[in-house]
């Protein structure tokens, strides 16, 4: 939650663990829905291990840790959380990547990892997980002449950054193709 002024004693950050069709192998037989399939997946496994809408977390060192919490922090999200081993919600390569990278955050930033932190799952997703499919160059779709899948929606991007960044690429190629 980003309350409007800025002035919560809670962070409201994220970490995002880039994945791609790899990751989502076990799914192929799903066609072009196997990255939403691997999305539900774990959605799925937050709710069977919470059986509710209150969100699994984890202490930060002891995910790191590969520990079970025994305890939460408080948390402004309502309706709360379950102590959880988030191992056992993401998926493996999900886990895997967060851990590695808040390794390498702690080298960077003393005292990052702590267990005054803690991790809050699962948002799935930070873009569409359905990808409108274009060519590579000129970035129109492989089928419809003058459109261009771009950014989230697309699934060519993950946040405000990227996606004005595809923007900016999808513009520059119609301008070069049709000017």
């Amino acid at each position: 939650m980003s309350p409007s002024k800025r002035d919560s004693q809670y962070a409201n950050s994220g970490i995002v663990v880039s994945i791609d069709e790899n990751d989502w192998k076990i799914f192929e037989g799903k066609g072009v829905l196997a990255a939403l399939e691997f999305q539900k997946q774990a959605e799925q496994n937050a709710w069977r291990i919470s059986q509710s809408q209150v969100a699994p977390a984890q202490l930060l060192n002891d995910f790191i840790q590969k520990k079970n919490s025994s305890t939460v922090l408080a948390t402004s999200y309502q309706p709360g959380l379950a102590a959880t081993n988030l191992y056992d919600v993401l998926p493996e390569v999900v886990a895997t990547c967060l851990q590695k990278g808040f390794l390498a955050f702690g080298k960077k930033i003393k005292q990052f990892n702590t267990n005054e932190a803690q991790i809050i799952g699962v948002e799935s997703r930070t873009s569409s997980p359905v990808r409108i499919p274009r060519d590579k160059e000129t970035l129109e779709h492989i089928q419809t002449k003058k459109l261009f899948p771009c950014a989230e929606g697309a699934g060519y991007a993950g946040g405000i950054m990227s996606a004005a960044i595809d923007g900016e690429r999808c513009a520059e190629s119609i301008v070069r193709i049709y000017k």
